[in-house]
């Protein structure tokens, strides 16, 4: 036995066979009786066209319903639940399928909602941390980031939205659907970067969550700390050693100063290498100094001039910020020294720029020359590496020192596109009522 189609296709052939029924036993009561042409005309018509008329207002009543049902189905599965069952019959099985959709529908409503709002608290506090946190959808397409993103890629994340992992500098392997593997496509970039991903399911999707955490600041902290505990204890056992040293070997010099003459000579040289060594180990501890700060809003127009004051030479300034949390002592200090670096690989009395601009909640600094540049960037701020004849080495290390100790962060680049350096001091900005 076939079966039919559709239920259309069934309800017509149920109408269609009744009607042949019908007109079979109409046909054998014409026949029998010898019923005229009128009559037969005149019973056809007032009992077929009322049959047709009932049997189409049957089908639509039966089928209507579920065209219904079918459209606000289509319009949940493209999540618009805004469409309404409302059948013309308020009881049976219509009624009952209808109602069950409508309650499904509000139920998924619920739930997208429910999901909407889960997903806008996880993209808020994305937004509002300050590390680079990355979205990306199972193909490896941007989908949303936070500013501390667009940072690290040097654009807007907004503009780079649906590009590939990899034209952000991030390889993007999944081996299977639960198996995906991160990296970087630059290695070195490895050093300073640790980056950490995870499976997130938003609104029935799935994402990569790619958290990009600054590991050079934590090692860097690391290193200080441990250096600053072992100067301060190297330093105190060095001078206790020295210092006595020093002293027998100029008592020693008074003794013998007439007597032996070579011995004296030794003892002269002991003294001098001691006193040398000493000045060393002082300025050595000099670098893990750690200072009294106070931090108040400081007028950056007021301090560039203060600055620009101390020097015979030609520095230009724009400043275009008003105030910059920090300690005016130590900042004067460490734009002196800076100004002073540019001064002295500067050529023919090029000017000198000191700029500042605000960026978000920081302050930035600048020194710009037109001088030879860095030749090794790696050492600037190793203690005692110096390419200065007279130079000792210690003043970009003291700098920076003086710069972290106002929760601020000191740079020195070469300029891109054209020759010398930036020396750039990052500060948190203030208002002047703070």
């Amino acid at each position: 036995m076939m079966l039919p189609k559709s239920l259309e296709h069934l309800l017509v052939s149920c109408f269609v066979g009744f009607a042949l029924i019908i007109g079979a036993l109409l046909a054998t009561l014409f026949y029998l009786t010898d019923t005229s042409l009128l009559l037969m005309l005149t019973i056809v018509v007032v009992v077929l066209i009322p049959m047709i008329i009932a049997a189409t207002v049957c089908f639509r009543a039966m089928t209507k319903p579920f065209y219904n049902l079918s459209a606000m189905l289509e319009a949940i599965r493209y999540e618009d639940y805004s469409l309404r069952a409302n059948p013309k019959f308020t009881q049976g099985a219509v009624k009952t399928l209808s109602d069950e959709v409508t309650l499904m529908a509000l139920d998924l409503q619920a739930r997208k909602q429910h999901y909407d709002q889960q997903a806008v608290l996880v993209l808020g506090l994305i937004e509002q941390l300050a590390t680079p946190i990355a979205l990306f959808d199972q193909d490896g397409r941007l989908q949303h980031a936070n500013d501390a993103f667009s940072l690290w890629c040097h654009k807007p994340w907004r503009n780079l939205k649906s590009s590939h992992a990899s034209q952000l500098g991030l390889t993007f392997n999944q081996q299977s659907a639960q198996l995906v593997h991160w990296t970087f496509a630059e290695p070195s970039l490895a050093a300073k970067w640790q980056l950490r991903h995870s499976q997130l399911s938003m609104q029935g999707l799935q994402y990569q969550l790619v958290v990009l955490t600054n590991i050079e600041q934590v090692v860097y902290q690391t290193e200080q700390t441990a250096w600053h505990k072992m100067t301060k204890v190297l330093s105190h056992e060095i001078n206790n050693s020295l210092a006595p040293i020093k002293s027998l070997a100029q008592s020693l010099e008074q003794m013998l100063a007439e007597h032996e003459p070579d011995v004296l000579d030794a003892l002269s040289v002991i003294g001098a290498r001691s006193d040398g060594l000493m000045k060393f180990v002082n300025r050595y501890a000099n670098l893990a100094t750690e200072y009294d700060v106070h931090l108040t809003p400081i007028n950056v127009e007021e301090c560039a001039e203060s600055v620009m004051g101390l020097f015979d030479y030609p520095i230009a300034k724009d400043i275009k910020v008003a105030w910059v949390l920090a300690d005016k002592v130590l900042l004067e200090q460490v734009l002196v020294n800076l100004v002073k670096n540019s001064i002295e690989a500067s050529k023919d009395r090029a000017t000198i720029l000191i700029n500042a601009h605000q960026q978000g909640e920081q302050v930035v600094i600048s020194v710009v020359d037109s001088g030879s540049g860095i030749a090794n960037p790696d050492n600037l701020f190793v203690p005692f590496y110096t390419t200065k004849i007279q130079g000792k080495g210690i003043g970009l290390t003291l700098c920076r020192n003086m710069v972290e100790q106002q929760g601020g962060k000191l740079s020195v680049t070469n300029r891109l596109n054209t020759q010398g350096v930036i020396a750039s001091v990052v500060l948190a900005a203030a208002n002047r009522d703070e």
